[in-house]
C-alpha cells in the first residue's frame, strides 16, 4: 500500500452515506471495494477511505437473457455465478478466466475494472464489444453505454459518484475473446472481443472491439459494416486480415511496437471472428 496520508476509514451503510462522505472530503476521499488499484495508487492527497462492500452492490442477476451485475461483485463471484455460465454460452467466463490470477480475481471487482479501465485491460474491451451499460449515482442517477463513457473524463466522474451496476444486453448470436500475452498471467499485448449474428447463412450484425493497441478497447465500426451481409468463410477471414492490417490504428509502447501490433491484429481478429461464427454452426 503506497497510500500514506490516510487519517480515517469508514464503512458506508448505503449509497447515500457513501456519497455524503465523498462530498465531505471534497476530493480527498476515495471509495474502497476490491482496492486493487487503490493499493498501488500514487495519490498523496487522500485522507479518508470509504468501504462500500456492505451497501448491497454484490450480485449477479439474470434478466431475460440480459445480465445485471452489481459494481462490488468480485471477478471470482461473477466467474462462478450461474449468470456468467448462462450468458452467451459462457462468454463472460471465457474472458474472466484470462484476467490476472485467482488471488487477484478474488479481490478485484467488476466496478473497479470499469472505473480503472487500463488501456491493456481485457474487461473494458469485452464490455465495449457487448454494448454494456453502466449506472451510477452522483448528484442524480445516471446511465451510459460503456463505449460512450470512455469518451468522457470518466475517472473524474467517479471521484464524486458511486458506480452501482453494469448491465449486459441480450444478444441473438455468439461472442468470442482472444488476447496475446507473453505468459498466461501477463497483461495483454493486444486483445479483442468479437460477436456475430448469423441469419440464413449471412452475417446480420457484427461487433468487433480491440484493445491494448496500446489504447483502451474500442470498436472497429468500419470492419463491422464490411462484414454485414457476407457469408462466414475462410475467404472472408482472409479479407479481414488484410483490411485490419491496412487500417487498424495502433501505437508503440514499451511492451510492443506499432509494426508488430499491426501485423498480428488482423490474424487475431480474424481468428476470433471465426470462433464466434463456429459457435453458431
Amino acid at each position: 500500500m503506497r497510500l500514506k496520508g490516510i487519517k480515517r476509514f469508514h464503512y458506508a451503510r448505503d449509497v447515500e452515506e457513501a456519497l455524503s462522505l465523498l462530498s465531505a472530503y471534497q476530493g480527498r476521499g476515495a471509495l474502497l471495494a476490491g482496492g486493487v488499484d487503490l493499493a498501488r495508487s500514487a495519490r498523496g492527497d487522500l485522507e479518508g477511505l470509504i468501504d462500500i462492500t456492505g451497501i448491497g452492490l454484490s450480485y449477479v442477476r439474470e434478466d431475460g437473457g440480459a445480465l445485471r451485475i452489481g459494481a462490488t461483485t468480485t471477478l471470482t463471484e461473477l466467474l462462478e455465478s450461474k449468470g456468467a455460465r448462462d450468458y452467451l454460452a459462457g462468454f463472460l467466463r471465457e474472458v474472466l478466466r484470462q484476467v490476472a490470477v485467482t488471488p487477484l480475481r478474488n479481490q478485484a471487482t467488476i466496478g473497479g475494472a470499469v472505473v480503472s479501465a487500463h488501456p491493456w485491460a481485457d474487461i473494458p474491451t469485452a464490455l465495449v464489444a457487448l454494448g454494456a451499460e453502466v449506472r451510477w449515482v452522483g448528484e442524480r442517477e445516471e446511465r451510459a453505454p460503456v463505449e460512450e463513457l470512455y469518451h468522457q473524463r470518466f475517472r473524474a466522474i467517479f471521484r464524486d459518484a458511486v458506480l452501482t451496476e453494469i448491465r449486459l444486453p441480450a444478444w441473438e448470436g455468439a461472442f468470442a475473446f482472444e488476447k496475446l500475452v507473453r505468459s498466461a498471467y501477463d497483461i495483454a499485448l493486444l486483445n479483442c472481443a468479437c460477436g456475430l449474428g448469423i441469419e440464413d447463412g449471412k452475417i446480420a450484425w457484427a461487433r468487433v472491439a480491440v484493445g491494448a493497441t496500446p489504447h483502451r478497447g474500442r470498436r472497429l465500426t468500419w470492419l463491422e459494416e464490411g462484414l454485414v451481409g457476407e457469408a462466414p468463410r475462410e475467404e472472408l477471414w482472409s479479407w479481414v486480415r488484410g483490411e485490419v492490417e491496412a487500417k487498424v490504428e495502433v501505437g508503440t509502447d514499451r511492451r510492443a511496437s506499432a509494426d508488430w501490433r499491426r501485423k498480428v491484429a488482423g490474424a487475431l481478429i480474424a481468428r476470433t471472428l471465426a470462433r464466434a461464427a463456429e459457435r453458431q454452426s
